[in-house]
């Protein structure tokens, strides 16, 4: 976080003050004038104050943000657009006939593992709770994919530059608005991006759910995953869901699944060498290891680097993967242990059932963490590695490599994936690995 008129006004919020009116028009003005200052806005006061889950910072963000949406879309208000979610935050259950009811639009979080997370348990309970309706998936067509398949719903494609500047993110608003601007349908809105969590008015506000997940069971501390399951039961009364990713079925796989992505955060990565040194210990074991390299540039180099660094081993070896994530949780699907960073993979292999050891860094407060932990049948162990060392962090790798194919364990297919649990990884640094 630089020194921006974005971080500075982030900084005094968090330090518990008002925030400086004078620091809040500036770093409107700075959004807008420029690509540095709307990319300043959103690194280092919007995320800052979502990430941390607290009630006292929805609301700065709120009233902060809807100055931002009036300066940029001049025909909204933010006093209204203020009232208007102070409205929609408060939970709701749905009293109409679901049978009635005929179309129902669920936003995306636009970012595919909080859409496996959490936007994919709503499609799924939207889809068993109102059996007439055409459910929609309203966002990117590539996260669209991961779940058609699997749950029958229909796409309005919504692109959304998650790097754009403000008024690149906010150009989606008139498509948006008139895509949902069927006065008899339900929309469900995640807390999600397309309508700046909340923030922008859409459809008709009686058939308006919103789900604040930023505050929403403040005082609790449990995965988003559990937290949607909780909320769509109390909303729609439809009883607990898992997450849903559609994959293609394959007869064989590599051994090892590995993401190393890190969504445009280097803090989450673990300190070099430990990533060749991580292909190097599942090398030398004899396993076949598939690497994803990400959206390319940055990352896909830094896999490239790590695969250089590994000396080939007698039955081991390590092949990049390039293609589109569904593909990837395919071969998630397929593998027989998955490892990686805080990112969509650990969240795919979660609700695949896949057991795996996912690595937490670079996060800003505990809550963060418990909250992004996988919720689904996959028994993830969880690591907080914001202080563990390399050395450590390949001691806990042993141990999950080991729990799945040392020679004397079971072999694991759809029936005996329960045997991979507590006591095959002993968790000392983190949560408990997901249930």
């Amino acid at each position: 976080m630089g020194n921006t008129s974005a971080s500075r006004l982030a900084a005094a919020i968090l330090e518990g003050g008002r925030e400086p009116e004078d620091l809040v028009r500036l770093t409107i003005e700075d959004a807008l004038r420029s690509d540095a200052g709307s990319t300043a806005l959103f690194r280092d006061l919007v995320e800052p104050l979502a990430d941390r889950f607290e009630f006292r910072l929805v609301n700065a963000y709120t009233h902060i943000f809807a100055r931002v949406i009036e300066a940029a879309l001049p025909e909204l208000d933010a006093a209204d657009l203020i009232q208007r979610f102070m409205r929609i935050r408060k939970p709701r259950k749905f009293q109409g006939n679901p049978e009635s009811v005929k179309k129902v639009f669920v936003l995306s979080r636009v970012t595919i593992g909080a859409d496996i997370a959490i936007t994919s348990r709503i499609l799924r309970a939207a889809f068993v709770h109102f059996p007439n309706a055409t459910v929609y998936f309203v966002g990117p067509r590539k996260n669209f994919e991961i779940f058609e398949p699997e749950i029958g719903i229909e796409l309005i494609e919504v692109p959304y530059k998650r790097a754009g500047t403000v008024r690149e993110r906010l150009s989606v608003y008139p498509k948006l608005r008139e895509a949902l601007s069927d006065p008899e349908a339900l929309i469900i809105d995640p807390d999600s991006r397309l309508s700046q969590l909340g923030l922008l008015p859409l459809g008709n506000e009686e058939n308006y759910y919103f789900f604040e997940t930023r505050s929403w069971w403040s005082d609790e501390d449990m995965p988003l995953g559990e937290m949607t399951e909780r909320w769509v039961e109390q909303t729609f009364d439809v009883p607990l869901h898992v997450p849903v990713v559609a994959v293609e079925d394959r007869l064989e796989g590599f051994d090892v699944t590995i993401s190393l992505g890190v969504g445009e955060n280097p803090e989450k990565a673990m300190a070099w060498p430990f990533e060749p040194k991580l292909l190097q210990l599942l090398v030398d074991r004899g396993l076949r290891v598939l690497v994803d390299t990400g959206a390319g540039g940055e990352e896909a180099d830094r896999v490239h680097r790590a695969i250089a660094e590994v000396k080939p081993g007698a039955n081991g070896s390590v092949t990049p993967y390039y293609g589109s994530f569904k593909e990837f949780a395919s071969e998630i699907n397929a593998s027989q242990l998955y490892i990686g960073y805080d990112s969509a993979g650990g969240h795919a292999a979660c609700a695949l059932g896949i057991p795996g050891l996912l690595l937490f860094r670079g996060f800003p407060n505990e809550r963060f963490m418990i909250r992004w932990i996988p919720w689904g049948d996959g028994e993830l162990e969880v690591l907080d590695a914001e202080e563990l060392s390399t050395e450590a962090a390949l001691d806990r790798v042993q141990e999950a490599v080991e729990a799945v194919f040392s020679s004397d364990a079971k072999v694991r297919d759809e029936d005996d994936l329960d045997d991979f649990d507590d006591e095959d990884i002993d968790d000392e640094d983190g949560p408990e690995p997901t249930r």
